[in-house]
């Protein structure tokens, strides 16, 4: 038979069962089938009225085996019904036996074969073609093999005649178990339609000319649906399985869910998202390419050849960038639809036009089409990625056009749709996705922002208000109104009415209410995320730019200039109420306000038609900024009161006094008090609504007539004086106070004015318990006609003019109701009784806030149920924080602080403090991680040590600065997951720390660390490692706010630099590299120039592209950096010119000049503090300063630099300038004498790749591709402190922060790192670097490993050019062998005062098998080898020489006498280990270079491996081939090995594939498909020949089985970085392995039972495939926790959290299997009392003494 299927009989729904007299298959009986078992009885042993029906059904039938299947479970009753469902299932049937289908979904009930009495025929339900279903969803398919194959089994579907795809092949029955059911699941799900037919090949691996068909059955439609429909009368279970052919056994699962589609489709996102983009699969092949195209640009304008293999790789490289754009649209377009879907049948049903009804109708079979796609797509052979790419790819495109048709006519739809019905639209479409994604923009706390303001009473400001209409329609008009106005004057309430109005319009965009009152959440980035939100919700198409621009912070600009199809009468109106109040008590003095002031600057240059109304007083600083840009409306007020404002507030008065009348009808005239005293009360507010209103609040105080006259009699002194009317409201309210009366006003009346956030009325009394509940209800009554409290709202008082309305959220809130109550209760003008003193009430406030956190705080507060989950993923923490730590604690928690800081020093307020930092320190934490404030508390601490300084005693002082470190390290776990504050956090803090010291002994049951070397602070800070490559650049911004960094992701993004969290971006206009960055003066702006040749100008806060590219450069842009003042931009690029760029308003982007005088690449330029001269640095070697404003050279060329000057900078004085180089110096230039006045500065032992002068510019520092900083004193040249280490690879920028007191650098390893610069910058005394080998480990990548032939020893080589030797067992170094290579006498001598061992690295080590040498060679070199006596570390003979290039591979032969050497030139050769002499080559037997060569155990043949894909054996006793060369593997094989018997060879190889090759043959016996995710570099066998390990760049190492090729341990994680090297010792008991990551591990592999020291003492979810995510150890795979099942939105690795360990530990940590990690920081961790999961709090065992207190 073909590949094609025959004519296959589609099964009918009388499928029959299983022969009853065949075995019941063992998977019945077991998970996931075990359900199949009979059910439980209950106690007294008769049967559920459900089973008894059931066990009806079934009588006659006498198979007992049929019997045990058919039993069913008790019924399943569902929540809050009442209604209990039987756990049976009916299959029509017309045989009299029922024989049925059998149903194997562990989800699903058991089956029955008879249908219920009372069921209709299925038939009754079809329609003519058998179904009323359009389409059916299959699950997957269950094959049970009812014979012996020892091929693996495949499954082949064709649809509709067609080849469709072909499922992965499965080994899971070569054991010859044919009870081992073969599973394939389809993610996405299979659609079939109803002109469908599916043909379903089990298949056996062919093997020629064998018919690798097994069986094959045909599934129609109808027949699907028929089955499908039988499930459904009483079950509700989302998958039934049946069983469509019965020799072999096949059973296909049928989806059954109420929208199939929907899952479908959500597999199918979830699936897409997994796929490897091409590029991420190449790891740090990547890399080298992009550094080679990076470099190759410059290198190729000079030599033709390299210009011609770099044209080669580019045509490669865009081959990969296809394949990856390729990847991400189908991941796009699965996303979208499954997006799509989930509103759709919202708007079908109020579709009612034809183009939006036919658009609906054709999407579903398209999503159906696209699913089914991604089934192909998902499972794609890796033949079928690189030779039929072009044929997906068209696939792809074609699908993702048809679906932007459906888009555009869906979007016409809904717009040609958009009546007076939008609102219904909108509400269905809030549920989609995007609304999820807007829930994030949408600011927290918000809810309590709406300051109940009510409207304009109805006939007033009827001028005003028509004035507004006029300019709402005038497009023509200015796009800002500004109504300003004194206090009181009714600014809000007129902001109040035209909200409502354009409300009733369809037209509010948003409005906002800035709250003095509310400073922390009144700001204007919270402002235009609200508005942002608010214009999402009701404008689509808005919503879609929004969404889309959510990633790059821009929020607002760009998608309203986008929405030009906006109608005229929809165009949003944006209202900002009380802008004044921005800033809180700050005022103008306030950053935020200055902010906003700057974003309104940036609305008025947008489109006229988008309107923004303002309210505020007239200050100075908005009057500034908004008089010029804006239209105003001015309310006027006293002597200039108008007759139209006059003639309102006299309206509202004779309104509210009608009102009081009613109340009295028999004592009062109803026009009471009459005109003559309305009119003179008119008079009297001078046009202030606020004097109006409490002037009615007063009379409401008591008996009307009396109260009138009172305010006749005293209010005579003057126009719209607030200040006697509010002296009158205390006056009467508070007859002769008491002074208990008078302190409850004091502190309760302080707490609602100097509350950090409104305060409620519960919240109050909690903190002020001091008050009692009575006294406190008096004195709110007292103020009730100036409180806006909610309780007013209810009895009917409130603003002038309506009833006002609040939320359920607000509930409670206490704040008055006019800014100007405040005012005067803090003036002189107030009564002194009744004068609030701002001191006082901080005091009272702070103190109310330690006294309740010293009652409340403690351990676990919130009752977090399990460490493994992130707080994200607990879906009721809201409310826990509501009713567990409660408000008035979070408040405490979050402000008390802030309060304490406002007052002087006080003793009694410090011993408080004291009680709180010492005792509760944690528990605080825990509150502040609950509510998502963790990261405050490092700015609570800092200002608490400035409120301490000079008063407290060192002790706290010391304790307080250790408390921020902790914080440094620690916040970013601590707010993650609450329960790491204790289980991740206080195991690793310095055993030294005061923190460590005060509560690690209050929790026994942490990980214990047994081997640490950290008992201090490291100096990281924090790390960012969200690059997805090299981050080349990094600067701080000068306010030192924000950190900046480019990468060769092509990004720009932007971090806090206090936390580490992304600001702004990812910013991804640029085409190729982002090289660097560069803040403006102001940080406003960020410039970025990249490889592809242009630069590119941003906003630093929403990430808007603001100018560029800006094109001249002909080649890559390598700097950047603006002038000081901001004005202009210099950009060097590697076409050896420099350019300055205009960067002022209007003339943003122009070219002002042309630099030239370089004679090779610009590769740094900098301006001079003053702005008048720029430095540059060049390939040339040469240093130039030149004039800014005319471009003349000043001076230079300064030389001394020996190779290419990387990185220049003034000093911060002006007269000086430091360069840096590849030539690894660093100089210190008087630059007007053009000589060297400090430096060389060496040290590093790679090239200088960035400098950086400390703001006092005594300091430099210096990062180099050695991954090290060191920082130099400017004045003498001395090294003042240990060397910054934590890169494990090149430092490609460094940079200090405006205080100076931190450090920035980023890295290839596409980290930022953010150093402690402060403790440093203290030293005064030299520092002496320390000498590499008494270092206790490799300083830089370890390249190769390899036991002693009896396993004591492990020699190691490293690119820090060292070959060191270490005690197997321990991982001790052996520092009385060393080696040195006296022909490198003076290389590098600061770290080598002996010579080293390699120039440039020791790529290659290996042993001779009688142990009495060690040959090593360096990849990077001349292509020399040292051969060392192993005993003595002594060279054997002086180097030899011999081959052109670096060395990529030795061995030796078995007798030792002879080595075997392979280089990148291509060549082989073979030494006399004893004389020294080539006796054999050079041999160039491949077209490429080599990349590995073997001797094969017997000494009878030589294999070498090679970049050509091919490998190749020889007779080592004459070097000739012996066989033709093994060819199979699609791309370079990077290492070769011998089976230990010498009949096989092992090779792996990019194609990601091991191979076993039989030597006679020729033939590979075995293929590793996909061994691992990223290019194998490694290979080892074990003695016995059982076992191969192999290592990848993926970072883990795998164990085969010789014989079968499966996996038999693996992947063994723990190390960061690309596995280099691994070796078996000589009984195959322990396994070496060399990474990037600078660390050697030793595994034990004698059993699959992890061993080590972990024996007993390791927790089951920590386990060989146990691997690091962001830092977290997360649980092994194979775990069974039930937390791993918690659902979770935050990533796929939330449920399984294990322990979190910071930067400086992750290399060091032993894993389970390690018996010796050998690293500079190697942490062994002891996890014999180590409780986690939902045991966690068991973790705290406080003592008695502590428990009490």
């Amino acid at each position: 038979m073909g590949d094609s299927p025959r004519e296959v009989p589609f099964i009918s729904p009388e499928m029959k069962t299983p022969e009853s007299g065949k075995k019941t298959p063992k998977f019945l009986n077991s998970p996931p089938f075990s359900f199949f078992q009979r059910s439980p009885r209950s106690k007294s042993g008769s049967l559920s009225p459900t089973e008894e029906e059931a066990s009806t059904s079934f009588k006659g039938q006498s198979d007992p085996e049929v019997s045990m299947l058919l039993s069913a479970p008790p019924a399943i009753r569902k929540a809050d019904s009442g209604k209990s469902f039987p756990r049976t299932m009916t299959i029509g049937s017309t045989s009299a036996t029922s024989e049925s289908s059998t149903l194997l979904n562990p989800n699903s009930p058991q089956f029955t074969t008879l249908a219920l009495e009372g069921e209709k025929p299925l038939s009754e339900d079809l329609d003519e073609s058998g179904t009323s279903l359009a389409s059916v969803q299959i699950a997957g398919i269950t094959v049970l093999l009812s014979k012996p194959t020892a091929r693996a089994v495949y499954l082949k579907l064709w649809l509709n005649g067609k080849d469709f795809v072909k499922l992965p092949l499965t080994y899971d029955h070569t054991n010859g178990d044919l009870t081992t059911p073969l599973r394939w699941n389809l993610q996405p799900y299979l659609t079939i339609r109803n002109d469908s037919n599916l043909v379903i090949q089990v298949r056996r691996r062919r093997v020629w000319p064998k018919n690798p068909v097994i069986a094959e059955v045909g599934v129609s439609f109808v027949n699907a649906v028929q089955l499908l429909k039988s499930s459904q009368f009483q079950d509700d279970a989302n998958v039934h399985q049946f069983i469509v052919r019965d020799n072999p056994l096949v059973v296909l699962d049928l989806v059954a869910a109420e929208d199939p589609l929907q899952l479908t489709l959500d597999v199918a996102a979830d699936k897409v998202r997994e796929i490897r983009s091409v590029l991420d699969s190449l790891g740090k092949s990547r890399r080298f390419l992009e550094l080679l195209l990076a470099y190759g640009a410059a290198v190729s304008e000079i030599d033709p050849i390299a210009k011609a293999v770099l044209s080669c790789v580019k045509v490669a490289y865009k081959q990969l960038l296809d394949h990856d754009k390729c990847d991400r649209i189908i991941v796009n377009l699965a996303d979208n639809m499954a997006r799509t879907l989930s509103y759709i049948s919202d708007v079908e049903q109020f579709a009612r036009i034809a183009q939006l009804k036919k658009a609906l109708e054709d999407v579903r079979p398209l999503m159906e089409e696209t699913a089914n796609f991604i089934i192909r797509f998902v499972n794609r052979t890796t033949q079928d990625k690189l030779v039929k790419f072009s044929i997906f790819q068209e696939e792809v495109e074609k699908l993702r056009k048809k679906y932007d048709v459906f888009q555009q006519q869906f979007d016409r739809g809904l717009a040609v749709q958009a009546t007076g019905a939008i609102e219904m639209v909108l509400q269905r479409l809030v549920s989609t996705e995007d609304d999820q994604i807007l829930q994030e923009l949408k600011p927290k706390g918000m809810e309590l922002n709406t300051r109940p303001v009510a409207e304009c009473m109805k006939g007033t400001r009827l001028d005003v208000l028509a004035s507004i209409d006029d300019w709402i329609d005038d497009v023509q008009a200015p796009n800002i109104l500004w109504v300003r106005g004194f206090p009181g004057v009714g600014k809000s309430s007129i902001a109040a009415t035209v909200i409502s109005k354009v409300r009733r319009l369809n037209r509010l965009g948003s409005r906002f209410i800035f709250q003095r009152e509310k400073a922390t959440i009144s700001t204007p980035n919270i402002l235009w995320r609200s508005v942002a939100f608010d214009l999402a919700r009701l404008y689509p198409s808005v919503r879609r730019m929004i969404v889309e621009r959510l990633k790059e912070d821009e929020l607002i600009e760009e998608p309203l200039e986008e929405c030009d199809f906006i109608p005229p009468g929809r165009l949003p109106v944006i209202v900002v109420d009380a802008l004044d109040e921005c800033g809180g008590r700050d005022g103008r003095r306030s950053i935020n306000r200055e902010g906003l002031l700057q974003t309104l600057k940036r609305w008025a240059t947008l489109p006229s038609r988008f309107k923004l109304i303002v309210t505020s007083r007239i200050e100075d600083d908005i009057l500034k900024v908004l008089d010029p840009i804006s239209e105003c409306i001015d309310l006027s007020t006293g002597n200039k009161v108008k007759e139209q404002a006059s003639r309102d507030i006299r309206l509202f008065l004779k309104a509210r006094f009608a009102k009081i009348a009613k109340q009295y009808p028999e004592s009062l005239d109803p026009d009471w008090p009459g005109p003559p005293v309305c009119d003179h009360l008119t008079v009297r507010a001078a046009g202030l609504f606020q004097w109006a209103k409490t002037a009615i609040e007063i009379v409401n105080l008591g008996e009307p007539t009396e109260q009138l006259q009172l305010l006749l009699d005293r209010n005579a002194d003057g126009l719209g004086n607030l200040a006697t009317l509010y002296a009158q409201v205390l006056e009467v309210s508070f007859r002769a106070p008491s002074e208990d009366v008078l302190n409850a006003f004091q502190g309760i009346v302080g707490a609602i004015v100097f509350a950090k956030r409104p305060l409620t009325r519960g919240e109050c009394l909690r903190l002020l318990p001091s008050y009692s509940p009575p006294m406190f209800d008096f004195v709110r009554k007292g103020l009730r006609s100036v409180l806006d409290s909610d309780d007013n709202k209810a009895s009917g008082a409130g603003t002038p003019g309506t009833a006002t309305t609040t939320t359920t959220t607000d509930a409670g809130v206490l704040r008055f109701s006019h800014q100007s109550f405040v005012e005067f209760l803090l003036s002189s003008k107030c009564l002194g009784v009744f004068r609030i003193d701002e001191v006082t009430q901080h005091r009272n406030l702070a103190q109310a806030c330690l006294d309740l956190m010293i009652e409340r705080l403690e351990f676990n507060i919130a009752r977090f149920p399990t460490s493994y989950i992130r707080n994200s993923a607990l879906v009721d923490l809201d409310y826990r924080a509501e009713t567990l730590v409660t408000t008035p604690l979070t408040y405490a928690c979050r402000f008390w602080v802030d309060h304490l800081q406002m007052l002087p020093w006080d003793e009694e307020l410090f011993e408080k403090v004291k009680v709180v930092i010492y005792d509760k320190l944690l528990f605080w934490l825990e509150v502040l991680s609950v509510i998502g404030e963790v990261y405050s508390a490092c700015t609570a601490i800092t200002a608490l040590r400035v409120w301490c300084q000079d008063n407290a005693d060192s002790e706290t002082m010391d304790y307080l600065e250790d408390t921020l470190k902790f914080l440094d390290a620690f916040s970013g776990v601590m707010a993650q997951s609450l329960p790491h504050i204790y289980i991740s956090a206080l195991p690793f803090t310095p055993t030294n720390s005061k923190v460590a010291q005060r509560f690690r002994h209050l929790f026994p049951h942490l990980v214990h660390i047994e081997k640490s070397k950290f008992t201090e602070w490291p100096r990281v800070v924090f790390e960012v490692d969200e690059h997805e490559g090299a981050i080349n650049c990094a600067a701080f911004s000068c306010d030192g706010r924000f950190i900046v960094s480019g990468s060769n992701d092509m990004t720009v993004r932007v971090w806090d630099s206090e936390t580490g969290d992304l600001i702004s971006g990812p910013m991804e206009e640029h085409d190729n590299f982002v090289g660097t960055v560069a803040f403006s003066r102001d940080g406003r702006y960020i410039a970025s120039g990249s490889d592809d040749c242009t630069i590119r100008i941003w906003d630093t806060e929403s990430g808007d592209l603001i100018a560029g590219p800006l094109k001249g450069h002909e080649n890559v842009v390598k700097a950047v950096t603006f002038s000081n003042d901001g004005a202009y931009l210099a950009s060097a690029s590697v076409d050896t010119s420099i350019r300055i760029w205009d960067m002022r308003q209007g003339s943003m982007g122009e070219l002002v000049r042309v630099i030239e005088g370089h004679h090779g690449a610009v590769i740094t330029v900098a301006y001079s503090p003053d702005d008048q001269m720029l430095v540059s640095g060049s390939a040339d070697r040469t240093v130039r300063v030149w004039d800014a404003s005319s471009g003349e050279l000043l001076y230079g060329p300064l030389e001394g630099h020996f190779n290419c000057v990387s990185c220049v900078a003034f000093s911060p004085d002006g007269q000086r300038v430091a360069s840096a180089s590849e030539d690894e110096k660093i100089y210190i230039w008087d630059f007007q004498k053009e000589e060297v006045v400090v430096g060389p500065l060496e040290g590093h032992t790679d090239g200088v790749t960035s400098i950086a002068f400390s703001p006092d510019g005594g300091k430099l520092v210096s990062g180099s591709h050695d991954g090290i900083l060191i920082l130099w004193d400017t004045t003498e040249g001395k090294i003042v402190c240990e060397p910054f280490t934590g890169h494990h690879s090149g430092v490609t920028s460094v940079a200090f922060s405006p205080r100076g007191h931190r450090i920035l650098s980023s890295s290839c390893d596409s980290t930022l790192l953010v150093w402690d610069a402060e403790s440093a910058l203290q030293e005064e005394d030299e520092y002496h670097l320390l000498p590499f080998l008494d270092i206790p480990a490799h300083q830089d990548n370890v390249k190769s490993v390899a036991f002693s032939p009896d396993g004591s020893r492990i020699v190691s080589g490293s690119d820090d050019e060292t070959v060191r030797l270490w005690d197997a067992a321990t991982g001790e170094p052996i520092n009385d062998i060393r080696f040195h290579c006296n022909e490198l006498d003076g290389h590098h001598w600061q770290r080598f005062p002996l010579p080293p061992s390699h120039r440039q690295g020791a790529d290659v080590v290996a042993y001779s098998p009688d142990g009495e040498f060690i040959a090593s060679a360096g990849g990077n070199s001349n292509g020399t080898i040292a051969l060392w006596h192993s005993a003595t570390g002594e060279l054997h003979y002086p180097t030899l020489q011999g081959h052109g290039g670096g060395i990529t591979s030795l061995v030796f032969l078995p007798c030792s006498l002879y080595l075997v050497s392979a280089s990148y030139d291509g060549t082989i050769r073979i030494w006399d280990t004893e004389s020294g002499e080539t006796l054999v080559g050079p041999l160039e037997p491949h077209d490429g270079w080599i990349t590995s060569v073997a001797a094969s155990p017997d000494g009878a043949s030589i294999a070498s491996a090679s970049d050509d894909r091919t490998i190749r054996v020889f007779a080592a006793a004459t070097m000739e081939e012996i066989r033709e060369p093994l060819v199979g593997h699609e791309k370079g094989v990077n290492c070769v090995i011998f089976s230990p018997c010498s009949k096989y060879i092992i090779s792996a190889s990019h194609d990601l594939t091991i191979r076993v090759w039989d030597v006679e043959s020729g033939e590979a016996v075995r293929v590793v498909e996909t061994a691992h995710g990223k290019n194998v570099l490694c290979l080892a066998i074990s003695p016995d020949g059982r076992y191969i390990a192999s290592g990848s760049v993926d970072s883990t190492i795998k164990l085969w089985d010789f014989e079968t090729g499966t996996l038999a341990l693996g992947p063994l994680e723990g190390h960061v970085g690309t596995i280099f090297s691994v070796a078996f010792n000589n009984d195959g008991s322990r396994l070496v392995s060399s990474s990037e990551d600078e660390t050697i591990r030793v595994w034990d592999v004698s059993s699959i039972d992890i061993r080590g020291c972990f024996v007993g003492a390791r927790p089951a979810e920590f386990a060989d495939d146990s691997g690091y995510r962001s830092g977290w150890i997360v649980q092994s795979a194979r775990s069974s926790s039930p937390s791993r099942m918690l659902p979770s939105s935050d990533s796929d690795d939330s449920g399984s959290l294990l322990l979190w360990v910071p930067p400086w530990c992750r290399m060091g940590v032993w894993w389970p299997r390690n018996t010796a990690v050998i690293s500079e920081a190697s942490v062994k961790l002891d996890l014999s009392w180590f409780v986690h999961g939902e045991q966690w709090h068991e973790c705290y065992q406080p003592h008695e003494d502590e428990e009490e207190g």
